[in-house]
């Protein structure tokens, strides 16, 4: 069994390498920029849809910087890499011939030339992210997020039988990636949480269908505020380097308030979790929280959630909201199966022998 990780940051490198030493299987770690290319590589760029891998690419740049020159130096430079990529991950395939490409999420730009150089050569892939519950990592064969491989059948959790089985109850605490503005954090006694998300990212970008970013997720809320005698708790993403939401800090009102608070508080003293696909949906329903869910994601399944695909469709639901009765049974049996036989056990950050172990396993049992 061989293995190429193909890793773009040095959080990247680093855990591949780690697992290149401690997986029983043959393996090498590659980093791109590489100089290392093959021009037959080439031949590929007719096979390729390079145009629509580009194009997302292109809009997560609009929505992230805001100079015109860095912009376009960026974009020519990606135009410039196409090729570059193709050629690189082409050489190191054929030469090495691995039964599997190793990549961190597959959503991103070179990722996505990479796997296609794959899907050509007939190579199959694993992708790693990070993990959905509180100290795990996902690893599957197809996909991540939306796009991975677990059941969306109900049927085929409620038929799951587990017994003395433990969730964790402590999230893991996400550092700003900046200083962000603190707010009054005393709470009222019912709230709906709304979590913003990282705007550039590929879970708004690719799996957001008909909410484009923040802004439109406000107004939604303005919207919500405007018919219902509630509150919405907003809290920024963590992760978030650049949105700037100064415009919507004046927009606040008695009913519209943004949060600094620990996110574990604001999910326990919630009434319900209003979110495009953020992995908080996961959070809030190991509390038996519920949750409401505006985009596509793997959790995105009735019975366990509700789904809404227009503002009008979540005011409904708000308006029933006490009439909604959680599955709790159902539920645990999503979350048992997620924790106990889809996630790797514990953070990649923090690897160990049970980490390697299940890896392991999940491959050679593939």
């Amino acid at each position: 069994m061989r293995l190429l990780f193909y890793s773009l940051t040095k959080n990247q490198y680093r855990y591949f390498k780690k697992l290149s030493k401690n997986l029983k299987f043959e393996s090498r770690v590659i980093f791109f920029p590489s100089l290392n290319i093959s021009l037959d590589g080439l031949k590929l760029l007719k096979k390729i849809d390079t145009k629509s891998i580009l194009d997302i690419k292109l809009k997560e740049i609009d929505i992230k910087y805001s100079s015109f020159l860095y912009k376009l130096l960026y974009k020519l430079l990606l135009k410039f890499q196409i090729p570059w990529v193709i050629m690189s991950i082409y050489k190191e395939l054929k030469e090495y011939k691995p039964n599997y490409l190793v990549l961190w999420n597959g959503k991103k730009f070179h990722q996505v030339l990479a796997l296609e150089v794959a899907k050509i050569l007939d190579i199959k892939s694993i992708f790693f992210e990070n993990g959905v519950l509180p100290n795990t990592t996902t690893m599957d064969f197809k996909g991540v997020n939306a796009s991975n491989s677990l059941s969306k059948d109900i049927e085929f959790y409620r038929n799951l039988e587990y017994k003395d089985m433990k969730l964790p109850k402590i999230l893991e605490v996400r550092v700003s990636k900046r200083e962000k503005k603190e707010f009054n954090s005393k709470l009222p006694k019912r709230y709906i949480f709304i979590p913003f998300q990282v705007s550039y990212d590929t879970q708004i970008i690719q799996h957001s269908p008909w909410i484009k970013d923040m802004f439109e997720l406000f107004n939604i809320v303005e919207y919500l505020s405007k018919r219902l005698d509630i509150v919405f708790i907003i809290k920024e993403h963590p992760s978030d380097r650049v949105s700037n939401y100064n415009s919507l800090y004046k927009k606040a009102t008695k009913n519209i308030r943004f949060s600094s608070e620990n996110t574990q508080t604001l999910i326990e003293n919630s009434l319900a979790i209003v979110t495009i696909n953020s992995s908080v949906a996961m959070e809030s329903l190991l509390f038996k929280k519920r949750v409401i869910v505006l985009g596509e994601a793997f959790f995105a399944i009735n019975e366990i959630v509700k789904i809404a695909s227009s503002k009008k469709e979540i005011l409904k639901i708000l308006k029933d909201i006490d009439s909604w009765v959680i599955n709790r049974s159902l539920i645990d049996n999503f979350l048992y199966y997620l924790y106990y036989d889809y996630l790797i056990p514990t953070n990649w950050r923090k690897a160990n022998s049970k980490h390697y172990k299940a890896i392991e396993d999940k491959i050679s049992s593939n």
